[in-house]
């Protein structure tokens, strides 16, 4: 079992030995669409894919790394070719699906590792369904956003502006394409483009994939973005690639010892008298 990291692989008996050895799975969520001329329309799975499988792999005793979700919630994006998109109550009700299929069998931890910006908000709702109607606690954040953990990673590989030079198909994901697999990756299209929305130099509304402004306004893709880019991609090496890889990896590994470990308090029913309805919603 030590060796067997990868779901898939496992036999059903198998699976019972990882829910003994309170193994927590780990799903990668991505989707498909444009990320510029530049990059290739894997990129948001293929990244919540990388991670989370090197991820598993250094972690076999702790983490079971699931086969991914390739498809996501991109409406906003289908002005540009090769996107595809799945409708948000679609895409909700699938992933507490699989979710709940997981926790069925006896996993009573489970992290989700995203690689796309707008799943977010529905990966939410959706690990908030499960929490509330099973016994699993479902824990998930973005590759990038795991990197946040340490304040001072930041300064070390940035060279974009912030906000805006680390948005979509900017400097991150284009460095993190590079490391892995730089033979797809056509750096002579990647340009240092800054969103319209950017441009307004608003302190109420911006975007970066580290950050965003207190007010969100979630247009269509075409209407801030000229060519899929959304940041400095022009400012992306291998290095930074790199860099970003193993700080994700890092973090989340640090995260499934920290939350392998944590005792969750039970839910307390507060009323006086028992309720007589089902919970609404």
């Amino acid at each position: 079992m030590a060796a067997k990291y990868k779901y898939e692989n496992l036999t059903w008996p198998e699976i019972n030995e990882a829910v003994e050895k309170g193994l927590i799975p780990i799903l990668p969520v991505g989707t498909t669409e444009q990320h510029g001329p530049h990059l290739p329309v894997k990129m948001d799975s293929w990244s919540a894919r990388s991670i989370a499988h090197e991820t598993a792999k250094r972690r076999p005793d702790r983490l079971l790394v699931m086969p991914p979700i390739h498809y996501g919630y991109t409406t906003h994006v289908m002005d540009f070719p090769g996107s595809i998109t799945v409708h948000h109550e679609t895409f909700i009700r699938y992933v507490v699906d699989v979710l709940k299929s997981i926790a069925y069998h006896g996993f009573k931890k489970i992290i989700m590792v995203n690689g796309h910006g707008s799943n977010m908000p529905p990966l939410e709702l959706a690990a908030r369904r499960v929490i509330l109607e099973t016994d699993a606690i479902v824990s998930w954040g973005s590759w990038w956003q795991f990197t946040l953990a340490d304040e001072e990673f930041m300064k070390t590989w940035r060279d974009g502006p912030m906000p805006g030079g680390s948005a979509h198909a900017g400097e991150s994901e284009t460095s993190l394409a590079l490391y892995l697999d730089e033979s797809i990756v056509k750096m002579d299209e990647a340009t240092n483009d800054q969103t319209w929305t950017n441009k307004q130099e608003s302190k109420f509304n911006w975007v970066d994939l580290y950050a965003a402004g207190p007010v969100s306004v979630s247009n269509w893709s075409s209407t801030y973005m000229e060519k899929g880019i959304a940041g400095w991609a022009a400012e992306g090496t291998k290095e930074k690639g790199e860099m970003l890889f193993e700080e994700a990896v890092t973090r989340i590994c640090e995260w499934a010892d920290e939350f392998h470990a944590r005792e969750f308090p039970p839910r307390v029913d507060h009323h006086t008298r028992k309720p007589t309805t089902d919970i609404p919603g």
